[in-house]
Parts: structure tokens; C-alpha cells; sequence
């Protein structure tokens, strides 16, 4: 009997370990969540689409990132608890978030971690605080707890599992390993239980079972069953106990030597077996199993303990791993470079950070595909581990590289020329540009977090500097603080019913018939918390930000009904509007301007626009295509700023403009410089061969003026003609101006 006690030893400790084991796994799979919702939390791109408030834009960033970390939920969930994007059936958009208690936990403490029940689903899930100014929620990521995660188990344990939720004593969900006619069949509860006698003559006692309570939330608890086969462990044990009984019937004291023999042959291994188990449980999986029997059901019980513990350790290590390396470029992620870093403050140890980010790289997803986005992303992941010292990828198309030692700029442009050499996957070719942020640390830094936080704000300032690289400077910081001020309070005004944006007109004079009928729409915002910000300042960040679309709408909107205001005071008055290159390649922008023209009954003759030749060189083909559907509409159609961009005659030949408008930087000192002059009337020749109309912009004096009437110019505006001034106010300088003569 002394045998039957050591195997419940034994088994007790397996069960013990095949628990350990299955909370350790759940745990790995937790800290897998929290990378993963972090990053996605992080993604700027995310935290844009939340802002926007666009669904379909959310949905597609909820199922892209749960497609590239495999998992079986991603949901969108409002403070208060209305399910507002999901990839599941499981959670019901506009439904309420049915654990309202874990909601409140995830916004007391920024995040929340529970097993829950979804519509007959089991999930591990985990909730994060997504923090984007206007729209706060919170991001939920899950992996089901299906019969996959049970097989794994029991490759792990070599035992079988079964997870079972109950509510109010009524079970409400079950999976197991597990046949199905034996998931209700009777079995021991626990290993006491087991006996000789039960083994050997109540052959339905199949499975040894020991359960245990893994979570409980309000109502629900979630019960875990360890299972092992009995028959499996103790087969041929039964055998040699009825051998000996059969013996013992010959001869009681042939029973008793071969009893005591066989007992010290037992207990000696199963004694060793159990240390090792209990190490196991401990966590320390490199123990050899070295077993000295001559047993065969030892032997199979240390082969098993053997495998067990070999399954442990390799699981042990790919958690480990995928814990700190991104699984697609097999980079470290970012929590792993973080105690990199760390480790580097806590050794005094001076180091140099350089930031990369793929510019446009949802662009690449979009036109390439996400298959080759992230071949593209391994391609460059290789490139940059090439070059030695510390690499990880932090999230989307940004990289962290930390030199052995510190690189000069010099160096760092001729590695940025080389990383964003050309990707070549079959018969696609990918070019890249890379915005590259240089630290040094501790003279830039002293801390892990500042790190980070001053490299976003470099590579931020790296995407408008010329190269595309920076030394961190201390004053990024404070453009980077106003960036974020601006974009807060334009996406205020935009919405807001006392918009302080204002829209102001510069009026352009016809130099044949000395009358204004032209002038140009120009943008104000004088903001009550940032005072006035100039449009070169804002419209680029509105760029940056996605917000140009809604500042042109508000442009135009403006401009159509300041236009019915003009023509209801009897002017014939064409008012120009200025676009950006998202403008031109936006296909519904048309058919948005028509649907204002008609709203408030205004003529196409009425609208123009002008196009920053620069901008059309982004994408010619499609700015062609874009630009002849207005001008079949009716629209007039100029070149902003000719003569600072990408000017050629094969170019401007093909397109479909009526007008060129001369920069004011050859125009300011027209009357005095020379060498603007002869450009001047450069280009007034060449538009006369191209049967184009100009536009002279920035005439401050009478001299200029006469020079270009001379020469042949259509209109010009300026501050010698008159400043941009509100609606109202043009209207009355206009009629108040009709009589005048400009050329005397």
C-alpha cells in the first residue's frame, strides 16, 4: 500500500504542476494582450481614426491588428459602456458592455484583465484606456479559450482539462479534452481518493480529477478540471498486484520478501520523482530526470515527467521570446528595448537613440497590399539589423536602432540613403522615404520615458526638415507642445456653431478693363487660447493631421455663400480658391463643390481655383484626371506660385489650366530688381505661347503695376490695389472703386 501513497503523492504534484502550468500559460497570454493592446493603444494612426470618430477606418484598424496578433476579439468600447466597434458577433454594436463592473475598473486603473463569457464563447480579454482628446474609450483585445488552447494544454501536461462557468450554480459554458462520453462520467474528485481496490476492481473510475476555482466576477465562476487517465498510470501496476496477490496465495512469505523488495524498488524512484516534480512546480524546468529503476512503469513515469518537462521549458522560452521580439521582423518590441535602455541609464552608460519612420507607410498598405507592407517592413527590419548594436520595431513603420557607439550625422544620411533604397518583391517595386530623429544620451535624455517621448517629437520635426533628419533640439519640444495645441483647438473651431475661422478676400485687378473681377479667398483664424495663427502655419499641420479636408469644406462653403452675397449686390465677381495636393486627389471633392453651387444658387463661372504647382507633381497622372473633371464642369483653373516648383513646357502642357499666377517673390521688388524683370517677362511670354491668362501677385507699388500692364500681365493683387479684407467690406470697395483709374 505504500506504493498506492507515493503515486497519490506523485499525482497529487502533477496536478499541482499541470496548474501551475495552465495559470502560467493564461498568464503568458495576458502579458501577449497587454503588448498588443498597448501598441495598438500607442498607434498614432488608431488614436487618429478614434479621434475622426469614422467607423469604417476604426473597424479596419481593429481587424488588421487582430489579424497580425491572431486574435479572436477586438472591440471599441465608450466610458460608458456602449459598444461602439467590434470584429466579433460576440459583443453587438450600440449594445451595452455586459461586465459594467470592468469597466469601471479599466478607467480607474488604465486597463483591466478578466476571462469572460461572450454569447456561448469564453474569452481572455483584456481592456486598455485609449486616451485621444475628445473621444476617450477603451480597447478590448481577446483570445478565446476554445478546444486549440485546451489541446495545447494538454500537449503541455500530458493531461486532459476542462473548463467549466457557472452562474448561480448553473452551468452556463463547458469545453474539456476530454471524449465526449466521458466528460459527465463519473470520476475521482481528488488523488486521495485513490485505492487499490478501486483501480483494480471499478474499472469506470477512469480519470483522476482535481479542480480548482480560476476566477469569480460578480456572478460567474470559472472552474478548471485536471484530468488524469488512471488506467495510463497504473496498468501495469494492477498486473503486478495481482501477480503478487496470486504469489501470496503459494506462499506467505514468498509474498512478504517479494512484497518489501518490490516496495524499496518503488519508493526510491517515486521519492526522486517527487522532488523533481516539486521543482517543476517551482519553476525550475532544467532538473535532470535522472531515474534509476528496473521498473517499467517507473520508466514510463519518468519518460513522462521527462517530455512534461521538456513541453514546459520550450513553451517557456517561446513565451519568453515572443514576449520581447516583434514576431514579423524579429526585431525587440518596445517593452523589451525599454529595460534595454533602462539598463543603460542604471549603468551611467552615455549611448546614442536613432529613430526611423516610414513615411506614408499606410499608403504602401494601401496600394502594394498589406502582404507586401510587410515584406516591406522585414526588408527594412534587415537592413537595420545589418548595421549591429541594439534594434527593435516600436509600432507600424517606426524603428529604434542603438549604435555600439555614437555615429556622426554624416554617417547617419549615408545609412538613411541606403535604407531607403528600393524594395523589390517580384515584379513590385517599393520606394521609401525615412524620417531619421537623433538622442543623445543623457545629454538629450535621463530617462526611459523622455526617450521615447523626445523621439516622437524629433522624428515628428524630421518629417518637415529638410533630409529628413535632426538632432534633437530643445525647442522641438515647445513647436511640438503648439503643433498639438493647434490641432486640438482647429478640430474645436471646425465644429464649433462661433467658428473663430473667418474667411477674407484680396480683390484682383483686370489690367485691360481697369475693373476688380477676380479675388482670392484667403483663411483666418484668430483662436481665443492661441491668438492668431498664420495660414502657413496650420494648414500644414492640418495636412499632417488629416484635417485639410474639413478646412478646405469650410473654404469652400464659405467662399459659395460669401459668392451669393457678392452677386446679390450686383458684381460679377470670379473667387479663387486655393487647394492642397489631398484636395486634388480627393474624387468626391467635385462633387461636394456642385452640391453647395446648387444648395445656395450660384454659378460655376463664379468659383476658381489655384493649384500650387508643386503639389501637382506629387501624383501627375491622377491631378490630371482630377483637374479636367473640373474643368468640364466650367471651373477656371491656375498655377499658384509659377516659378518656385517643378516648371517645364512638357508639363505645363499637358495641364488643363487656363491661368498662371507669378509668385510674389518676383514681383515685391519688381520695379527696381532687374533679374526679376527678365522672369517676369519670361513668363509672360511663355503663357502668351500657351494662350494661359497671369496672375501677378504681391504688387506693393505704382511702378509695378504700369510695368505689367505694359508688358501685357491680366490682373494683379497686392497691397497697392487692396489689402484682404472681409465680405462686406469688399463689396463697398468695389463699388466704391468702380470709377477708378488705376493707370494715372
Amino acid at each position: 500500500m505504500s506504493t498506492i501513497e507515493q503515486a497519490k503523492v506523485q499525482l497529487g504534484n502533477n496536478l499541482k504542476v499541470a496548474e501551475s502550468v495552465f495559470i502560467q500559460v493564461l498568464e503568458a497570454r495576458e502579458n501577449t494582450l497587454f503588448s498588443s493592446a498597448d501598441v495598438l493603444t500607442s498607434d498614432y494612426g488608431f488614436k487618429a481614426a478614434i479621434g475622426s470618430q469614422d467607423s469604417p477606418t476604426i473597424d479596419s484598424v481593429l481587424v488588421n491588428h487582430g489579424k497580425r496578433i491572431s486574435a479572436d476579439l477586438m472591440a471599441l468600447i465608450s466610458l460608458d459602456g456602449i459598444v461602439k466597434n467590434s470584429t466579433s458577433n460576440s459583443l453587438l454594436l450600440g449594445n451595452d458592455f455586459p461586465y459594467p463592473q470592468l469597466i469601471e475598473q479599466a478607467i480607474a486603473e488604465g486597463g483591466a484583465s478578466e476571462i469572460l463569457l461572450f454569447n456561448d464563447k469564453l474569452y481572455q480579454a483584456l481592456l486598455l484606456r485609449v486616451r485621444v482628446p475628445g473621444a476617450p474609450a477603451l480597447a478590448m483585445v481577446g483570445f478565446e479559450i476554445d478546444q486549440s488552447l485546451m489541446t495545447l494544454m494538454k500537449n503541455i501536461t500530458q493531461l486532459d482539462a476542462t473548463i467549466r462557468v457557472t452562474r448561480q450554480e448553473k452551468q452556463m459554458f463547458k469545453t474539456s479534452t476530454l471524449p465526449s462520453e466521458l466528460i459527465n462520467a463519473n470520476v475521482t474528485s481528488e488523488p486521495e481518493d485513490i485505492s487499490w481496490f478501486k483501480l483494480s476492481f471499478l474499472p469506470e473510475n477512469q480519470y483522476i480529477s482535481k479542480s480548482f476555482l480560476l476566477e469569480e466576477r460578480q456572478n460567474d465562476q470559472v472552474w478548471v478540471t485536471m484530468s488524469e487517465d488512471s488506467q495510463r498510470l497504473f496498468g501495469e501496476f494492477n498486473r503486478l498486484q495481482l501477480q503478487v496477490s496470486m504469489i501470496a496465495l503459494l506462499s506467505v512469505l514468498l509474498a512478504l520478501l517479494l512484497g518489501a523488495m518490490v516496495a524499496r524498488k518503488l519508493s526510491k524512484p517515486l521519492g526522486r520523482l517527487s522532488l523533481v516534480a516539486q521543482k517543476i512546480a517551482g519553476g525550475n524546468y532544467e532538473e535532470p530526470v535522472d531515474i534509476e529503476s528496473n521498473t517499467v512503469e517507473i520508466d514510463n513515469l519518468a519518460t513522462s515527467f521527462q517530455t512534461m518537462q521538456a513541453n514546459i521549458r520550450e513553451r517557456q522560452n517561446q513565451i519568453s521570446y515572443q514576449a520581447s521580439h516583434d514576431m514579423l521582423t524579429d526585431l525587440q518590441n518596445r517593452y523589451q528595448i525599454r529595460d534595454v535602455i533602462s539598463q543603460k541609464f542604471k549603468n551611467n552608460q552615455p549611448f546614442q537613440v536613432v529613430g526611423s519612420n516610414i513615411l506614408g507607410f499606410r499608403g504602401i498598405n494601401d496600394i502594394f497590399g498589406y502582404q507586401n507592407g510587410d515584406n516591406c517592413l522585414q526588408a527594412i527590419a534587415g537592413r537595420i539589423k545589418q548595421l549591429g548594436g541594439q534594434s527593435a520595431r516600436l509600432n507600424g513603420g517606426e524603428f529604434l536602432w542603438i549604435p555600439d557607439k555614437p555615429v556622426s550625422l554624416e554617417k547617419l544620411k549615408a545609412i538613411q540613403k541606403d535604407i531607403e533604397l528600393p524594395i523589390m518583391i517580384g515584379d513590385v517595386v517599393m520606394n521609401i522615404r525615412l524620417a531619421v530623429g537623433i538622442l543623445s544620451c543623457p545629454e538629450n535624455c535621463n530617462d526611459t520615458e523622455s526617450v521615447f517621448k523626445r523621439l516622437n517629437i524629433s522624428l515628428d520635426e524630421a518629417r518637415t526638415s529638410p533630409g529628413l533628419i535632426v538632432n534633437y533640439q530643445e525647442d522641438f519640444e515647445k513647436r511640438y507642445t503648439r503643433r498639438l495645441a493647434i490641432i486640438s483647438e482647429l478640430k474645436y473651431a471646425l465644429i464649433s456653431a462661433e467658428s473663430e475661422l473667418k474667411m477674407v478676400y484680396q480683390p484682383k485687378l483686370d489690367l485691360k478693363s481697369g475693373q476688380v473681377t477676380h479675388a482670392e479667398a484667403l483663411i483666418r483664424w484668430n483662436s481665443a487660447s492661441l491668438g492668431f495663427v498664420p495660414p502657413d502655419e496650420f494648414i500644414g499641420i492640418a495636412e499632417q493631421a488629416g484635417l485639410i479636408g474639413k478646412v478646405t469644406d469650410f473654404v469652400i462653403r464659405s467662399a459659395i455663400i460669401d459668392a451669393r452675397k457678392i452677386a446679390d449686390r450686383g458684381l460679377n465677381i470670379c473667387i479663387a480658391i486655393n487647394l492642397s495636393a489631398k484636395d486634388i486627389l480627393n474624387p468626391t471633392l467635385l462633387e461636394t463643390v456642385e452640391l453647395y453651387l446648387k444648395e445656395h444658387n450660384v454659378n460655376a463661372s463664379s468659383l476658381s481655383f489655384e493649384i500650387t504647382e508643386s503639389d501637382l507633381v506629387a501624383d501627375p497622372q491622377k491631378a490630371v484626371t482630377e483637374l479636367n473633371r473640373f474643368r468640364e464642369v466650367g471651373f477656371s483653373l491656375a498655377i499658384d506660385d509659377f516659378g518656385t516648383g517643378y516648371s517645364s513646357l512638357a508639363y505645363l502642357k499637358q495641364l488643363p489650366v487656363s491661368e498662371l499666377k507669378i509668385d510674389k517673390s518676383f514681383v515685391l521688388n519688381l520695379a527696381e530688381q532687374n533679374s526679376d524683370q527678365q522672369i517676369v517677362q519670361t513668363i509672360l511670354e511663355l503663357a502668351r505661347n500657351f494662350n494661359l491668362g497671369v496672375i501677378a501677385e504681391g504688387v506693393e507699388n505704382q511702378q509695378s503695376l504700369q510695368l505689367l500692364k505694359e508688358w501685357g500681365c491680366d490682373w494683379v493683387q497686392g497691397y497697392h490695389v487692396c489689402r484682404p479684407i472681409a465680405v462686406e467690406d469688399m463689396i463697398d470697395w468695389c463699388l466704391k472703386n468702380k470709377q477708378t483709374n488705376w493707370f494715372d
